[in-house]
């Protein structure tokens, strides 16, 4: 997938250009994603994902910005997956903000030289977001494109939606975060020093910088597959303070079930949370800690065997 940061970096021929936020890269996002790369196998165009490298209300009002659901390079592999040919990543700034609904249209036309534009069927852009999808119809008679606008996707009687999913993770529901995605919710990061508990406990630990403005499960401790150094682990991740052992920030510490090699400081990680097996509490001592960490890998592992007698996830990650 090429990326892009301005619609004018594209040199190529006709496309079909798929609008939108892509805020988690949900369900509802893929089958924007979808119907785009089946108007480009059916027309013989290259598909692009037209989307913003910062959330708009970053610039209007920074203090209201969403949690994000996923880093930029998470939001970048998201959309690869989905086999888009290009991504257009455009900053976003005032100035971008201000302009009307035609002259947004225009600008993309003039660089992307689209024959067919998909959108959701809430999407809105120009100044103050006044053009809706009905505009975007209108104008695409006017400068030469087919607009398909997509309905809503529904699951579990709700519609999909990056709010749902914010919502999902908030409550610690990693199921229903996994169904809305279409995978399991991720924290990514570098591997960094932590207060040794894991060591003391004889379960050394691998931390996760704590992901700024990204949304957080609750505390507690989590069934995850953990990726680093190009293979994948099953981890027990606790998320918090460690109460047993007070002192110092939250973390998030992946026990590595099976791993004896050297030192991960400085790895890059991906935590793929499944399920989340406890609660944060605090036991009377360290060692009831260390057997309450003995008993949540076993139930890790178990999560585990039985996952893999429902699908085929952990042989397509």
């Amino acid at each position: 997938m090429k990326l892009l940061t301005h619609e004018k970096q594209w040199h190529g021929g006709s496309t079909v250009v798929v609008f939108g936020m892509f805020d988690g890269v949900h369900r509802g996002h893929a089958q924007l994603m979808h119907k785009a790369n089946e108007l480009a196998a059916l027309y013989d165009l290259k598909s692009v994902v037209y989307t913003f490298s910062t959330h708009p209300m970053a610039t209007y009002a920074p203090d209201r910005v969403p949690l994000q659901l996923e880093t930029r390079s998470e939001k970048i592999r998201a959309l690869a997956k989905e086999g888009m040919d290009v991504a257009l990543m455009r900053p976003f700034n005032a100035a971008y903000g201000a302009q009307t609904p035609e002259e947004f249209v225009k600008a993309f036309v003039d660089a992307l030289h689209p024959r067919h534009v998909v959108c959701g069927f809430n999407y809105s852009f120009g100044m103050m977001g006044k053009g809706k999808a009905e505009d975007m119809i209108r104008l695409g008679q006017r400068y030469g494109f087919e607009t398909h606008v997509v309905d809503e996707v529904r699951i579990e009687g709700m519609p999909v939606s990056s709010t749902r999913v914010r919502a999902a993770v908030a409550a610690g529901d990693m199921a229903l975060a996994e169904k809305l995605l279409g995978r399991p919710y991720s924290l990514c990061g570098v591997v960094i020093r932590g207060k040794q508990l894991g060591r003391t406990l004889d379960f050394p630990t691998a931390n996760l910088a704590w992901p700024e403005n990204k949304a957080i499960p609750p505390k507690g401790v989590y069934g995850a597959l953990a990726y680093i150094n190009e293979t994948w682990h099953m981890a027990a991740v606790n998320i918090g303070t460690h109460p047993t052992a007070p002192g110092g920030p939250a973390t998030i510490e992946a026990n590595l079930l099976d791993y004896e090699g050297k030192s991960l400081y400085g790895c890059h990680m991906r935590l793929m949370l499944f399920v989340r097996i406890r609660e944060e509490k605090k036991f009377e001592s360290l060692e009831a800690l260390r057997q309450e960490v003995m008993k949540n890998r076993e139930q890790v592992r178990d999560y585990f065997k039985n996952r893999l007698k429902q699908d085929k996830i952990l042989q397509e990650l």
